[in-house]
This record gives structure tokens, sequence and C-alpha cells, in this order.
């Protein structure tokens, strides 16, 4: 086994996207741990569906009698050099109050992006699905702190939980590391996402006890994907019934979903659609809530907001962006024939103008300010 594992961590540091190290542990005569260390959790999940693809890797396998387990575990202390290319971090004590961080090379102070990946609110879907677009910005010199929160399917998920995560995850920014500039703050979201990013918009014009009400970050820009942004028509329209047959054709382009095992008990409940379950009952029920979530119905709150919709959704009608950019200091963009998915395309139209009108707005906010820094 030994001999063969040489050759297993050559293919592997050379095969597999994101692998870090390797540490072999004896804790009995035939009983060994090997801790494997990888730069975040869908590296971990794509190696363990790959198996041993390379003649190295089976035959490191083969020497194996049985595999008694293999669990994946998240790591929050910071490498011996106190600094890593992506760092997992918590910033509540539930499970999904977590995010990635990554760094760019360079000492920083760097720009942030906030992500918020969609998925009907969910926790059947998470961060993962953005992980092209987290690449893709920290080329370009950002660092990305890409968010998960609770989500319908999961205790605390909905309202006011979700919200109150969103919220605190993009106040963390102020306290993630040392080269993360929190005064050069954007927040990016898509979908589901796309609406909670624009929310965050809002939060400096929230009444006091709502959740998200006094920000400690302001962002400088929101860019909102394919987003959900009038609550109350998604509601009159049930947007999201589809989740209640799991046997559905998914659009084109859909990730599949990261936690299928709490599809049953969302199906059981999404026949009214996803946004009663969002905010715990109809527009009728909860008006109040509605106000305090959907953009559409929030006060201005002084963040300029970019809206790019795909001319060929087919999951979130291009009306809501249409509708939310009647507001002050919002741009809509139409992006030709894209669908639902297809604006996180990297190489595509939507996700171009986002990357140019992010860029834009950090063009005249050198590095710490405090312009993002709510007082």
């Amino acid at each position: 086994m030994l001999d063969a594992r040489q050759g297993m961590l050559a293919a592997f540091r050379k095969d597999r996207r994101g692998f870090l190290r390797a540490q072999l542990v004896r804790v009995a005569d035939n009983t060994w741990l090997d801790i494997v260390e990888w730069s975040d959790a869908q590296a971990y999940d794509e190696s363990s569906a790959k198996g041993g693809n390379l003649p190295e890797i089976a035959a490191f396998f083969a020497t194996i009698d049985k595999l008694e387990s293999a669990r994946s575990g998240v790591r929050y202390d910071d490498a011996e050099d106190g600094r890593r290319t992506v760092r997992t971090i918590a910033y509540g004590t539930e499970p999904s109050q977590v995010g990635e961080l990554y760094l760019p090379e360079g000492d920083g102070p760097f720009p942030t992006v906030v992500l918020v990946h969609g998925g009907w609110w969910t926790a059947m879907w998470d961060r993962r699905q953005m992980t092209a677009n987290v690449d893709d910005l920290v080329s370009r010199g950002f660092a990305v702190w890409n968010v998960d929160y609770r989500r319908i399917g999961e205790p605390g998920g909905g309202w006011p939980g979700t919200f109150e995560d969103v919220a605190a995850a993009v106040d963390a920014v102020a306290g993630l590391d040392p080269a993360v500039d929190a005064g050069r703050v954007l927040v990016v979201g898509h979908s589901a996402g796309g609406h909670l990013a624009t929310w965050t918009a809002h939060r400096s014009a929230l009444p006091d006890g709502a959740p998200g009400a006094h920000p400690r970050v302001r962002p400088l820009g929101v860019v909102t994907l394919a987003g959900v942004l009038d609550l109350v028509a998604a509601d009159e329209a049930r947007l999201g019934t589809v989740l209640a047959d799991p046997d559905a054709e998914p659009p084109a382009g859909a990730p599949a979903p990261s936690r299928p095992d709490l599809w049953p008990s969302v199906a059981a409940k999404a026949g009214e659609g996803i946004t009663p379950l969002l905010l715990g009952g109809s527009f009728a029920e909860y008006g109040d809530r509605y106000a305090a979530a959907s953009p559409v119905l929030l006060d201005d709150g002084g963040t300029p907001v970019l809206v790019i919709h795909g001319t060929a959704d087919d999951v979130i009608p291009a009306a809501h962006g249409r509708s939310y950019a009647q507001g002050a200091d919002v741009t809509f963009v139409p992006s030709p024939g894209a669908g639902h998915f297809d604006v996180l395309d990297v190489a595509g139209h939507a996700w171009g103008i986002a990357r140019q009108w992010l860029e834009q707005r950090l063009a005249s906010k050198g590095p710490g300010s405090e312009a993002g820094l709510a007082g």
C-alpha cells in the first residue's frame, strides 16, 4: 500500500482539481486513516465521483481490502503560513452559515465580490454551482466570498433566517481577512440568490427591527442575474411548483442538486409555489413580510443595481427585472437568447456585461476606501 501510495499522490496532483495534500496515520495494526485535504467542497465531490480513473490511482485502491468509510469534513483554521488560496470560514454557528474565501495573487487589499447562489431558496442546491464564476473573478484580481445560508428544507431556513444569514454573510466581509478591502464590496447573485443580492442593496432603508436592518457593510453595487425581484408576482404565479414533481425535466443547464435527499420533503410542500415557503405564507397572509423582502416594494437604499435577464429565460420571467428597473439607480440589460442558467456562463454575454460593470463600479474607489462601510 505504501509503495503504491506514492504513485497515487502524484496522479492526484496531476489529475484532481483542488487537491492540496494528504497525510496517512496508522491508528491500529491493520487500520489506517488517510486525511486528504481539498481546496473546496466541490473539488472533493468531483474527485469522489471520478474514482480510480488513472492507473496509479486504481493500483493504490487495489491494495486495500476494503474501504470502511469516506467522509467530507470542513477545515476552519488557517494554514501554517497564514495564507491559503481558499479558506472555508464560518460566519455563524449553523452548518449553512459558512462561505469560502478566495484570494488572488498579491498582498491586497483586494476589492471583494460576495456571491449568492440560487436554487429556489432551498437547501437542495448550494454555493458550488458558482465556482466557475469564482475562478473568473479571482483571475481578475477580486477576492471572492462565496456564501451559503440557511434555506428551505433545513432548520432556520425561510423567514427570517435566510435573510438574517445573507445580511450576516455580507457584514462578515469586514472581518474576514486583512487582505480584503471592506470598503470596496460588491454583491452578485443568481436567480433566488439574485433576489437576495438585490435585497442587500436596500438594507440601509429597512426599518428598525426588520431582518438585515442597519448594515455594517454597504455594497458599492449589486448585480442580479435572472433574479426573482417581485415576490408578490412570484406568489401569484406560484413560481416553483415544478419542484413538487421530482421527476420533472430540469431546465437547460440546471445543476444537479447537491442534496437530492431533501427533494421529497420540499416537493410535499411546493404545490402552492416556493415563495410561501420562503416567507411563511402567501402575500394575502403575510403582506408585511413581502413588503420587507421583495425588492420592487423596498425603498431606495442608495446602492446602484445592475439587472441582467436572459430573453429566453423560461424559469423566471424577465418581467421581474423590467418592473424592478423602474426604480432609482437601476440599470436593466436584456441578454439576447440567454436561458436561465446561460447568464452564469463566464464566456457568455451576460457575465461579460456583469464583469465590466463591476470593474467600472470600482474605478473611482481606491484601496482602503471607507465608502462601503456603514457608520
